[in-house]
């Protein structure tokens, strides 16, 4: 069973068939082809029920307050403030991308919106100061994926929700390893800078820093509100998304005055495209999770896997690289949805925290973000910038080994993902 719908979804997969349908085509072949007692009509009936988790009402929301913000003025202002706060430093611009990309990551929840958010105004902002295209794009590249670390996240969200994790537990376990990667990549963009001999901005007062800072304010207020209501029981993640799309919408429309009434029928279709996409991965997907489970499939990978060894570290490392491997040809939601039943069982049997290993998985998801030929924070830096992959890979290979160090040191130093989790919620 497990060889057809392998054999099947890669062959689907190399004809160029979109993932949701070759999952679900894979799963009902496999179901038609194998000698199997599941009946066929199981396919709907797992669709469906995957797909009408309450859980999942807040990818729409937190999509759809991500293009508000986008549209709505709020990215410029945290692009101003970051670069008054860290544009003095050799490389400034970069890193004022970076911090301003971990601002936004902690509002929109997703890799698209951040990257081209920041990107749009950054990418030709350094290019303009010499820093050339490959550097301006392959730190935009890495800076966006940050955007499904740092909480609210939308891949945590459906993590979550397939593998019966707290989702508030996963984004407090977010907050250190996002914080992490981002300095990685800021000290990558300094090392990068001093080789190039390129410009720091000049040193902002502290009068100007202030004023950025209060001009910004309502839009770092964003995510305040969503993070300290999550932390502070007020309200739930799904509940979170909504007010942050009302609040995006409230700042961007009445206040900034920069999100125009024209904007929303754009924004609203984009936003329904994007979740259908998703959701109907889900729902595909989870399909395909179910019939493995139901051949035991995973328990059989399991014996494959403790049979190298037994050490909890070893496993978790061939996992990460795994993982690493799937993220260079599949998308994030595929992948968590398809790996996650198959693994979890293994590191449940290991003693592993499920906040920890989600942490690791969703830091690998940000990686194979940034990877051809799938990843979408490459692909939007790219058609911002213009510029060939074969062009930036040097220099974007840099930034990914920084993120990869960050995705091991958490991997064997579990405390930096639980301590949050662990004095907030006395989970761990």
């Amino acid at each position: 069973m497990a060889a057809t719908i392998f054999i099947i979804f890669a062959l689907l997969l190399i004809i160029k068939v979109p993932i949701s349908f070759s999952l679900a085509i894979s799963s009902v072949l496999s179901l038609l082809l194998a000698s199997t007692t599941i009946d066929i009509t199981v396919v709907v009936q797992r669709m469906y029920t995957a797909s009408e988790s309450f859980s999942l009402i807040a990818i729409p929301f937190f999509i759809l307050a991500g293009g508000l913000m986008e549209n709505g003025g709020i990215s410029k202002r945290l692009v101003k403030f970051a670069s008054s706060v860290v544009g003095h430093i050799k490389g400034g611009l970069a890193m004022a991308s970076i911090v301003a990309a971990m601002f936004f990551a902690g509002m929109s929840g997703s890799t698209a919106a951040d990257t081209a958010a920041i990107g749009s105004l950054l990418i030709p902002a350094m290019e303009k100061k010499g820093y050339g295209k490959d550097m301006a794009t392959s730190v935009m590249t890495c800076a966006g994926a940050i955007g499904i670390i740092i909480p609210p996240s939308i891949p945590m969200i459906i993590l979550g929700v397939t593998a019966n994790v707290s989702i508030g537990g996963l984004f407090l376990g977010g907050l250190i390893p996002g914080i992490l990667v981002g300095v990685a990549l800021m000290i990558t963009s300094y090392i990068l800078a001093k080789k190039r001999n390129l410009p720091s901005e000049p040193r902002c007062s502290m009068k100007e820093v202030w004023n950025s800072f209060i001009d910004s304010i309502l839009a770092i207020m964003t995510m305040v509100i969503i993070i300290g209501g999550i932390l502070g029981g007020i309200f739930t993640p799904t509940e979170a998304s909504v007010i942050a799309t009302a609040y995006a919408f409230i700042v961007g429309f009445f206040v900034y005055k920069q999100l125009k009434i024209k904007d929303l029928p754009r924004i609203m279709v984009q936003t329904a495209i994007t979740t259908g996409v998703v959701v109907l991965c889900i729902a595909a997907a989870s399909t395909l999770g179910w019939i493995l489970a139901a051949e035991r499939i995973p328990a059989k990978i399991a014996q494959v896997i403790f049979s190298f060894s037994t050490n909890k570290y070893i496993i978790l490392v061939l996992i990460n690289l795994l993982m690493l491997f799937m993220g260079t040809f599949l998308d994030v939601t595929p992948i968590i949805i398809i790996l996650i039943p198959i693994v979890f069982p293994i590191i449940m049997k290991l003693g592993v925290s499920p906040i920890h290993f989600g942490i690791v998985t969703i830091v690998n998801m940000a990686i194979g973000q940034c990877t051809p030929p799938v990843g979408i924070s490459l692909f939007v830096s790219t058609g911002i910038s213009k510029i060939s992959l074969g062009d930036i890979m040097g220099t974007l290979s840099r930034y990914l080994l920084a993120m990869i160090i960050v995705l091991f040191l958490i991997t064997f130093i579990p405390w930096l993902v639980t301590l949050v989790p662990r004095i907030v919620m006395g989970i761990s």
